[in-house]
Formats: structure tokens, sequence, C-alpha cells
């Protein structure tokens, strides 16, 4: 009669001696490998399409903008058709005046930002080297200038590294009338088209996938709106005293301080610096030290006080989350990244929750 061995301790059945943990671990590293060149391959095939997945995620966004001007005018009589026509042209003429009209004041005031950015930089680096800092800042100073003057000899080819898309003046007209087209096509047939890429599916998988694309679509458009109406305020709180301090370029600090306000956590703190230093340059401390306190108690308003109100509820995204999502996506897709990393993963999270059967409201957004 045969006998069993007996398995031997820190052996596997089959006799090869590896241990359990290890084996374990070496399941769990190759399907993390897998994964990890499956979401690389993603990105690759995101970024050889980007002329195309730029505009459609834009014009995805300037959707949502518009969503609220549509349903008021459904609420006022207006025909379903009617009215989205009629908010994409409102749209397209207020987002197209306001793009128009920020590109003016930053071309107008060009020179003026790139010579108090330089002298911001020297005064900066002066005072950090003196007492009771006492900090070598040369080599930093030096970077800095140095990035200020290529920008200044060249900008078209530094945006051109945030915005790929927009490398050229035919890539940006071409990407601005594809993104129209795809706007005008969301806001007028945006149901037709979601039943149009699930019809292949399975009934059950239908729905979900309907449901789930309802819950995202809900996340995007409180996200865009509330974020729309933050950013607006903010601009106007900081840009108003800025012009009240006799700031040169007040408007085009309330320009950059609306854009930057589309980007969560890294925005107020980039905005804050940016108001403080150009007060610095032009007026002087005591000017500097009086927006400075501004920017920090509006941006604590609107953090504490402010998005509480817009929302009934947050998506739990942590503001460290925030700001890891922010910079990786500005790694990953330059400003067009750090722009919209942080809706498009409320956006995911919203999808899995209708999914595994646990869908957030639609007025769910993640924290400015």
């Amino acid at each position: 009669m045969a006998v069993t061995p007996e398995p031997v301790p820190g052996r596997t059945p089959g006799g090869t001696g590896v241990p359990p943990s290890l084996v374990t671990a070496s399941e769990w590293a190759w399907r993390s490998m897998l994964i990890g060149a499956a979401v690389w391959l993603t990105f690759y095939i995101g970024a050889y399409l980007s002329f195309v997945i730029v505009p459609v995620i834009v014009a995805t966004f300037f959707t949502a903008v518009l969503e609220p001007i549509r349903r008021r005018l459904i609420r006022w009589g207006f025909r379903p058709s009617l009215a989205s026509l009629l908010a994409f042209f409102v749209g397209l003429v207020l987002i197209g005046g306001v793009i128009a009209l920020a590109a003016s004041q930053v071309v107008a005031n060009f020179d003026e930002l790139v010579r108090q950015s330089t002298e911001g930089v020297s005064r900066l680096g002066r005072l950090l080297a003196g007492p009771p800092f006492r900090m070598k800042t040369a080599g930093l100073q030096r970077s800095l200038e140095a990035a200020i003057e290529r920008f200044k000899d060249n900008p078209s080819r530094v945006l051109s590294g945030a915005f790929s898309i927009l490398s050229t003046t035919g890539g940006l007209l071409a990407g601005g009338l594809l993104t129209a087209i795809t706007t005008l096509f969301f806001v007028t047939d945006r149901r037709r088209i979601l039943e149009g890429l699930t019809a292949p599916l399975g009934p059950s998988v239908r729905d979900q996938a309907r449901s789930a694309g309802s819950s995202a679509w809900g996340v995007l458009c409180s996200y865009v709106q509330v974020t729309l109406i933050e950013a607006t305020l903010v601009a106007l709180v900081i840009g108003t005293t800025a012009a009240l301090i006799r700031i040169p370029i007040a408007f085009s600090l309330a320009v950059i301080v609306f854009i930057l306000g589309f980007i969560p956590t890294v925005g107020a703190i980039l905005s804050g610096l940016i108001v403080t230093m150009a007060a610095y340059v032009t007026m002087g401390t005591s000017q500097a030290i009086i927006i400075a306190i501004v920017a920090l108690v509006v941006q604590q308003l609107d953090a504490n006080v402010l998005y509480p109100v817009l929302t009934s509820r947050r998506l739990a995204i942590h503001p460290l989350a925030s700001l890891l999502l922010v910079t990786t996506g500005g790694i990953i897709g330059g400003l067009f990244g750090a722009f919209v990393a942080v809706p498009l993963t409320a956006m995911l999270l919203a999808a899995r929750g209708a999914l595994v059967g646990n869908p957030h409201e639609l007025d769910v957004i993640a924290p400015p």
C-alpha cells in the first residue's frame, strides 16, 4: 500500500520548493504588469489620436456647460430640438467671446507680464538670499529666468508642450472647428449617440452601460457648473482687489485666476502666488500682503463655505488624491491633462458606482 508523503513545510505541492508567498507575489506581479501594459497602450493610442480625442473631451465639457441653458429654454416652453440649437449658439457666442477677450488681454499685456515675471524672480531671489533666509538661490534663479526667456522668445513652442494639438495655427483652427461641430452634435443629439454606442450590447449590459453613462454625465455637469461659478467669483474678487490697489494688469490677472480655477488644488495655489508676485513687483510689499490675504481668505471661503452651499454631497476624492491626479495628468498630458484629470476620475467613479448598483446622486462632484 503506497503511502502519500506529508507535505514539507515551505514547499508547494508540486515539490518545486518555492514558498507559497512567492507564488502569490509572482501571480500578482505578472497580472500587474499586464494591467500596466494595457494602461500604457491606452495612453499611447490616446496620444497618437489626440487630434480627435482632445476635441471630443473639450466638446463634452462645453456640452456640460451648456446643459443648464438648454434646460432653462425647455422650461420656458421651447421644443427640445430648438432649445438645443439655441443653447449651442448662445454658448458659442459666450464661450468664444470670453476666449477672445482673454486672449486679447494676455497678448496686449504679454511684454509687461514677461517683464514683471523676470523682475519678480530677481527680487524674490534677492529677498531669499538676504537675512533672515540666506538661501543660495543663484541656480534656481537662473533656471527660472531661462524658462521665462524661452517663453518670451517662442511662446507657441512652450504652449505646444502643454497642448500638443495646438502646435500649429492650422492644428488650432482644425481642432477648434472639430470641437465646435462635436459640441453641436452632443448638445442636439446626445441621447441618440449614447443609444447607438450601446445598441450592440446585450439588454442587461446595455441598461447598465446607459445607467453608468447617465451617472457619469450628471457628475460632469455638476463639476463643470460648480467649478465655473467658483472660478468666476474668485476671479472677480481677486481681479477687483488688484484693480483697487492699482495693479496695471489687473484684468489679465483675473483671467489667469479664472483659468487656473479649473485646476483643482494646484490652481488655487498657483493663482495666489501669481497675483501676489505681480503686486509685489508693481506696487510693493504692503500691496502684496493685502492681495495675498484676500486671495487666501477668498479661497478658504470658496472651499469651506461656497462649495458646500453649491453641492449637496461630495464625491470622496481626498485633496491629496486630487493633487496627485493633477500632477499625474500634467506629466501625461501637460496642462490639458492637469485640467481633465480630476473630472474624468470623478466620472469613472460615478460610472463604477452605477455598475455595482450604488450610483451617486447626479449633483455630486469632486472637491475643488
